[in-house]
């Protein structure tokens, strides 16, 4: 379940909090002065969102090699630059379609726990 809470409140019961998450119970979104500043999820959580992280870089490469093989020809220094930017832009910005957002986006939509759970499942057992 997602909860919210302030940063004072966290700063009380950070205990808790570590153990909800921890046992896999809730996930949290810490607010400061009104606004999502950060996200506590579990080490679970933390390794899939590496993996699809790690995935999003894999596909933004092979559409970086896409480009210079149908270029057929030697790209310049700046150019590579230029396309290396743009892949590393998208593997810092590109959404999870459907599950929300890389960045924790507060309005994304919410997955209902079994649904998380079946989605998170499936991409451990896939890449194990």
């Amino acid at each position: 379940m997602l909860k919210t809470i302030t940063s004072s409140d966290l700063r009380v019961q950070v205990k808790q909090v570590l153990n909800e998450v921890g046992y896999g119970q809730n996930q949290y979104v810490v607010e400061k002065f009104g606004e999502p500043t950060a996200a506590i999820i579990s080490i679970a959580d933390f390794r899939l969102l590496q993996k699809v992280r790690q995935a999003q870089s894999a596909a933004a490469l092979a559409d970086v090699v896409a480009t210079v093989r149908q270029r057929g020809q030697e790209l310049d220094m700046a150019e590579l630059t230029v396309l290396m930017e743009e892949a590393r832009a998208d593997y810092y910005h590109y959404p999870l379609r459907g599950t929300g957002r890389v960045d924790l986006d507060p309005s994304a939509p919410v997955l209902a726990a079994d649904e998380w759970d079946a989605a998170r499942g499936k991409l451990l057992n896939d890449s194990a």
